[in-house]
């Protein structure tokens, strides 16, 4: 038996949209099963972080329905998960968060739903109520007073409004991109700020897949432009907006070597999470990748760097310096242990061919 009853079915759906639209969008999107497999997965194994490990179960729901059958829990797991999910409000945070996606209805449910999740805002548990203490026995009633009139009864309060058309706290918003700066060409900024989203869901699936933290790959949209390559750099980084018909960015956590070639120069943009500054500095990263070629090293600190080299149409081309420079930046990164051997035979995974780790 699922941890979870699963109460808040697709049925309780707001009244902004039919029972019928809310029981089909869930039914095709398979929401409610996906749910289930994630709520019994934290239960299992209970972390600190629940929506945290309830959002990183539901990103991985293909790999628990691909996990093939289980055990059946103990009657003692089955009442540990119980208090567990009871403890941080499961049903409460699901209720809510089902209630968006229900009026929400977006095109990517389970990237939404994680961010629901997340904003979740439920009314607290109630606590149990308390045992009633027995009631005295009636002393022997005394003569009754006469009747006074009685008050006309107070007309009732007006219900409140439905739950789902109650205010609620908006997700978080995601920052959007706020065009080209002065002098920059508007349709090639938007071609680079393209490229940039898509590369950066390519980045993040690579590292959920292959386990690596940094990666090396090249930005044609750019054209060799550093303006154009940083843009293509933020929206790489950029939050994953779930309202988005197409995914964009969502590799802020990877850190990443992005190179662009144009006719005249080569630019180079690097970037290193927060979360990784111990193990690589940027700018230490960019100025071992020019010394290969002989380029200038712009700008930088230990997050953010920046570099061009410029050819001369003779014997320098930026063309032949952007794979110099790539197989410069992986053997940067062999050097710190943080790209992978080659004699790791066991794994049959090959990353994209753009993609140079």
């Amino acid at each position: 038996m699922s941890a979870w009853a699963g109460s808040n079915s697709a049925g309780s759906g707001p009244a902004k949209q039919s029972a019928t639209d809310v029981e089909s969008y869930f039914k095709i999107n398979d929401v409610k099963n996906v749910v289930s497999m994630a709520v019994n997965a934290v239960a299992a194994d209970k972390p600190d972080d629940f929506k945290g490990g309830l959002c990183t179960a539901i990103q991985n729901s293909g790999d628990l329905s691909s996990s093939g059958k289980k055990n059946k829990p103990s009657k003692a797991d089955a009442e540990s998960a119980k208090a567990y999910l009871t403890k941080h409000n499961a049903e409460g945070i699901l209720a809510d968060a089902l209630q968006r996606l229900a009026t929400a209805m977006p095109p990517n449910p389970l990237v939404a739903l994680q961010q629901f999740i997340k904003d979740a805002t439920p009314k607290p548990a109630a606590p149990p109520a308390a045992k009633k203490a027995p009631e005295p026995k009636p002393a022997a009633a005394a003569p009754a007073p006469a009747p006074t009139p009685a008050a006309e009864p107070a007309k009732p309060a007006p219900a409140p409004a439905p739950a789902a058309e109650a205010a609620k706290p908006a997700a978080a918003p995601v920052k959007k991109d706020e065009g080209p700066p002065a002098g920059v060409d508007a349709k090639k900024w938007k071609a680079a700020v393209k490229e940039g989203g898509k590369k950066g869901v390519e980045l993040a699936g690579c590292a959920d897949m292959g386990g690596l933290e940094f990666f090396t790959t090249s930005i044609d949209a750019a054209d060799g432009d550093l303006v154009l390559l940083k843009a293509s750099m933020d929206a790489a980084n950029k939050e994953i907006d779930p309202m988005d018909e197409e995914a964009k960015g969502g590799s802020g956590m990877v850190g990443k070597m992005l190179l662009s070639s144009g006719d005249k120069q080569l630019a180079l943009c690097c970037y290193v999470p927060e979360a990784n500054k111990s193990k690589l500095n940027a700018s230490d990263w960019m100025k071992a990748v020019l010394k290969e070629v002989g380029g200038d090293f712009l700008e930088g600190d230990g997050l953010n760097a920046k570099g061009v080299s410029i050819g001369d149409g003779e014997n320098k081309f930026p063309l032949k310096d952007k794979d110099t420079c790539q197989a410069a930046s992986v053997n940067f990164l062999k050097g710190l242990g943080l790209f992978p051997q080659a004699d790791e035979e066991e794994d049959d995974w090959v990353p994209p061919d753009d993609i140079e780790w």
